[in-house]
């Protein structure tokens, strides 16, 4: 399979394809996890964030994006994988800027070159209660990745083409003393890209194959 940039720049932005939205979300979704209706997350009054898959070409001509490992803290997503992102501040002026300013932040790239070209589906995250909006974007040229100490404690980058033909796997998680089986992508040495970040990633995988007919 050959991937080029432009192509995918161009048939994600003109696509008329409607976004899979749930049908891929189950697929990752925690045992745990139930499908909640707008209706629900109207009346947690939750959060807003937007996260960030930013596609660019290393210097061997393949297709990367980043997921950040998350420092330590007290909070629910402590020392998780995640896609580069954060919370809706009042400075922003739409979502996708949010995307823009905190992938900037957490990589430490260039504003100036990076594209949004597309949304996929909101999803809710109900330990945090955050409505997580996310975007597809593409970066001009190699980026330089420095990241931000206080939030990320290293930066994967995953290979597109490889992570299109991967297959989930289940693995064990202990939470609150009881062992439970979760669904996850295993991106090296038993590190596990899971719940909303593998969710989020699942939709964009199934909305890519569609525009590029694989």
């Amino acid at each position: 399979m050959y991937l080029d940039l432009e192509e995918i720049k161009y048939l994600l932005a003109e696509s008329v394809e409607a976004l899979p939205g749930w049908n891929s979300h189950q697929k990752l979704s925690p045992p745990y996890r139930e499908k909640y209706d707008l209706e629900f997350i109207k009346r947690t009054n939750p959060k807003s964030a937007s996260v960030m898959i930013l596609l660019y070409q290393n210097q061997s001509g393949d297709i990367e994006f980043p997921v950040i490992m998350r420092v330590s803290y007290e909070g629910a997503h402590s020392h998780q994988f995640s896609l580069p992102g954060g919370q809706f501040e009042e400075q922003d002026i739409s979502f996708d800027e949010t995307a823009i300013r905190e992938t900037v932040e957490e990589l430490g790239v260039e504003y100036e070159n990076i594209e949004i070209i597309r949304q996929l589906s909101e999803i809710y995250i109900p330990p945090s209660n955050f409505l997580v909006y996310p975007y597809i974007g593409i970066y001009t040229g190699e980026p330089n990745f420095t990241p931000e100490e206080r939030e990320v404690q290293y930066i994967v980058p995953l290979d597109l083409e490889a992570f299109l033909n991967a297959e989930h796997e289940v693995f064990e998680r202990e939470f609150s003393g009881q062992v439970v089986e979760i669904p996850g992508y295993n991106i090296g040495d038993e590190e596990y890209l899971w719940g909303a970040t593998a969710m989020i990633l699942e939709e964009f995988k199934d909305y890519l194959k569609i525009v590029l007919n694989l």
